[in-house]
């Protein structure tokens, strides 16, 4: 079970961080302490990443993916956040579980539009795009050649919600 109380601290702690030092060294400060984290917390933990806005998460969500089992979408909300380019969901989805989990729901975060229902306000207020403005199609063809590696339910279900983004396709 998880410790709630451990989770509030270290929240707050971290949230101090990144008050009180340049996005650099906090970035610095707060991957630190996610090293010495118990896995079953870092997806709790790393939330504290978002509010950085800062490229090198990718890197660091990079080296650290396989830490956790169980690939939630908190993972594609700190890349979104972490200005996610096409160019990165490509390699990511040629290196396959996790990484290509965690790019399809970066990219559902990124072509997201209108009310982003079920996203967390935060989100919804920095409303992320894929920072190198890919053509709609380049996007569509990659997750489209994607699908033939990966066809289970969840992959289909991502996909099939980028592709209605990206062409504003409404449910």
């Amino acid at each position: 079970m998880y410790d709630r109380e451990k989770m509030n601290d270290f929240h707050i702690r971290m949230e101090k961080i990144t008050e009180k030092f340049e996005k650099e060294k906090a970035f610095e400060l707060i991957t630190s302490e996610l090293e010495k984290c118990e896995d079953k917390y870092l997806s709790e933990f790393m939330a504290t990443l978002n509010f950085l806005k800062y490229e090198p998460t990718l890197d660091w969500i990079e080296k650290n993916a396989e830490r956790n089992e169980n690939i939630t979408e908190s993972w594609g909300h700190l890349a979104a956040s972490s200005n996610f380019t096409w160019e990165r969901a490509q390699k990511w989805l040629n290196l396959g579980r996790p990484w290509s989990l965690i790019a399809l729901d970066a990219v559902k975060f990124c072509t997201t539009s209108g009310e982003r229902l079920n996203q967390s306000p935060w989100m919804r207020e920095l409303n992320p795009r894929l920072t190198d403005n890919p053509k709609l199609d380049k996007i569509a063809n990659g997750l489209q050649d994607y699908l033939k590696k990966d066809s289970v339910p969840r992959t289909k279900v991502a996909v099939g919600l980028i592709i209605d983004n990206i062409f504003g396709v409404e449910n």
